[in-house]
Parts: C-alpha cells; structure tokens; sequence
C-alpha cells in the first residue's frame, strides 16, 4: 500500500488503462494509486478511508464494480465514484447511479473528460454522494 496522502484511487483490471488514467491524472497534478482488482480495492480503501476519488470500472477480475461500491458505502467511506466501463448499458448505468455513483464515463472515452470530472469532484462541485 502506499505511503503518500492519494486523492484518487483507479480500479481497472487493464494494465494499461491503468497506466493511460494514472499517467494522465499524475500530469495534471494529481495524487493517484491503482489496482486492478477488487479485492485489492477494497483493502485500500479500508486502509486509506480518506480517498476523495474512487475511478471505478464494471467489470473486474473478481467482482463487479456495483460490488465493490456497495463494500465502500457500506463501510462508512464516501469518496465520489467515478464509473469508467466498456459495457454501460442504461440499467448499468441506474443501478451505479443508485448505488451512489457520481458520474458514468463510457470506453473509449476522452481522457481530458475524465481529467475534468476527477477535478470537479475533488473541488466538489459536484453533487455530494449520498
């Protein structure tokens, strides 16, 4: 685990997707860490409760992301969710929504949106999860 104060955590189980989001986010002056699993996830957010961001794909090696929501709102932990997946069908879409999720991004999507929504959530601009 690490050892800095991280804003934001990446969970996708492509290494590079992985690297593309943390690259990118780290250029733009970012605190990020990742894992590509959700077991993993969980874990660090356990460890780490106060990370601000949680980029959160569908579909892991281990479980789906709507799980991996559930376990974080269930723990008493309320970083802003960030969904980022290939497969957002519109009732995907409801349920992460449901589950609390702040915004839905789909693959491919434009890096520098995913840029944007990272730094409006820290600067919470956007809508507060529940």
């Amino acid at each position: 685990m690490p050892k800095k104060s991280t804003e934001i955590l990446i969970v996708d189980d492509s290494e590079e997707m992985l690297w593309t989001m943390a690259n990118v986010l780290e250029k733009a002056g970012l605190s990020v860490d990742a894992v590509t699993n959700g077991k993993d996830a969980m874990e660090f957010m356990r460890c780490y409760p106060e990370t601000q961001v949680v980029i959160l794909n569908y579909l892991l090696p281990d479980m789906s992301g709507l799980s991996v929501l559930g376990h974080i709102k269930q723990n008493g932990t309320y970083p802003k969710v960030v969904v980022v997946t290939a497969f957002g069908t519109d009732e995907i879409r409801k349920k992460f929504f449901d589950g609390g999720a702040c915004a839905f991004l789909d693959k491919p999507f434009d890096i520098n949106q995913l840029v944007t929504v990272c730094k409006q959530a820290l600067a919470d601009s956007m809508v507060t999860c529940p």
